[in-house]
């Protein structure tokens, strides 16, 4: 790509894939969450959210193994480092591997250690510990296809991208279909069909990574040498990049389980109504990454190749696109949102909770795709430090606004900090752009 000027087509032609790839991600949960709702109560919904919650503690914490991945895999491909490029993609399944045969392992302490301190009452704790001890069993799989996508993505190799994750949604949904309304295993058999689903999107995904290996000319003699897999600079240096990257989701999965909590305490209604807009949201924000992911890579490239203007050129073309993205989606949530959430939503109280905030939920694809696009940026030059300060920041603020906001607003007061949120992330990564471009 740095050969070639970027253009819109080019843009749209890597983008595509990517959509239709993020857009069967959410649709897996949205499923998870129509089927709960159709036949569960709002104890059910809320006991899903609380698991989610503690359960993305851990999926996100180890989402620089997708993020990083993509950067460095981008950058070794702008300097046309092969050997290197294929060990970036050893050294991150490795990674995964042992984290997510740690978190196997120590399921049942993180369950007690986890709902003795989010809020709910017995019976939603009860099936949310059902939801989390069920969903663990995937985090070997979860995590390698964070790696392997990653990868993919940084190589420009969106098609077998979406492909995973296809494969993956498919399942979760067919499984959720089978376990749930089939069988009746309730929020277990939600978390179980997502646990294989991994399972099967990370088989799916080590196939074609081996395969574009083979078209690539097979695994390079040095890639797999101890020596220069594991070199000492390239860990140390890997280490920081994932600590930086670490303590960034940290950061953002404190604002969200803040989120989630802070509905928590509001009741079992809103905790469940802010559950499902926020399924609405995670579908707008993936599909829209599609843009981010691929300003990823092009900047990744630019940067490889040393190239302010190549970055800028990326960063117009993509966000002009997300940009509008954002805006469409907006109006389809307001024209929409009211018919979608009286199909999934079966309980009154949860569906007039939903329906109250979704102006709240509507604006986020428009202002979030701003702050989506910047991560895209500073993860294509691999500027984990400054993301992460960036979050640590926002976080706070946002924080800071829920506590003023709440008590004298409600419900109300916690949507509108957390729009805020989003315009905090997108405005302290704005703040550094400029020490970016310095530095390349």
């Amino acid at each position: 790509m740095p050969d070639t000027p970027l253009t819109r087509t080019r843009v749209l032609h890597l983008a595509w894939p990517m959509i239709f790839a993020n857009a069967a991600i959410p649709l897996a949960g949205v499923v998870d969450t129509a089927v709960i709702g159709a036949v569960g109560d709002k104890a059910d919904l809320g006991g899903v959210a609380l698991g989610v919650t503690l359960f993305n503690i851990f999926y996100w914490s180890f989402y620089f193994l997708r993020m990083g991945s993509t950067g460095l895999a981008a950058q070794a491909s702008g300097k046309n480092d092969d050997p290197e490029l294929q060990r970036i993609l050893f050294r991150a399944l490795g990674i995964a591997t042992v984290l997510g045969a740690a978190v196997v392992l120590l399921k049942e302490p993180i369950a007690s250690a986890g709902f003795g301190l989010l809020q709910g009452g017995a019976e939603v704790e009860a099936t949310g510990r059902a939801y989390f001890l069920a969903r663990a069993w995937g985090s070997p799989a979860a995590y390698s296809t964070f790696a392997l996508t990653g990868w993919l993505i940084g190589i420009g190799r969106t098609r077998e991208v979406m492909a995973i994750h296809v494969v993956f949604s498919l399942t979760n949904i067919l499984l959720d279909l089978w376990f749930v309304l089939g069988l009746g295993y309730g929020v277990a058999g939600v978390a179980g069909a997502t646990a294989i689903a991994d399972w099967t999107g990370a088989v799916v995904g080590g196939f074609l990574a081996w395969r574009v290996l083979q078209q690539a000319g097979g695994i390079h003699p040095s890639a797999t040498d101890r020596r220069t897999l594991w070199h000492l600079t390239e860990l140390r240096r890997l280490v920081q990049l994932n600590w930086d990257m670490m303590v960034r989701s940290w950061a953002l999965l404190a604002g969200f389980a803040w989120f989630a909590n802070a509905g928590a305490r509001q009741g079992a209604a809103i905790l469940a109504g802010n559950h499902v807009l926020l399924q609405i949201v995670t579908v707008w924000a993936f599909v829209l990454d599609a843009f981010a992911f691929t300003t990823e890579t092009a900047v990744g490239r630019a940067v490889g190749a040393r190239s302010i203007p190549q970055i800028r050129r990326a960063v117009r073309m993509t966000t002009e696109l997300a940009l509008t993205g954002g805006a469409l989606f907006l109006v389809l949530t307001l024209l929409g949102g009211p018919w979608v959430l009286g199909r999934i939503i079966a309980d009154p109280d949860a569906r007039a909770a939903a329906l109250r905030f979704l102006p709240y939920c509507a604006s986020i694809p428009l202002l979030g795709a701003v702050a989506w696009q910047l991560d895209g940026i500073f993860t294509g030059a691999m500027r984990t430090r400054a993301m992460r300060n960036a979050t640590l920041v926002a976080t706070t603020l946002y924080i800071g606004m829920d506590l003023l906001l709440t008590p004298q607003f409600g419900a109300h007061g916690l949507w509108i900090a957390f729009v805020f949120f989003y315009i905090a992330r997108a405005g302290t990564l704005a703040l550094a752009y400029p020490r970016l471009e310095a530095a390349v």
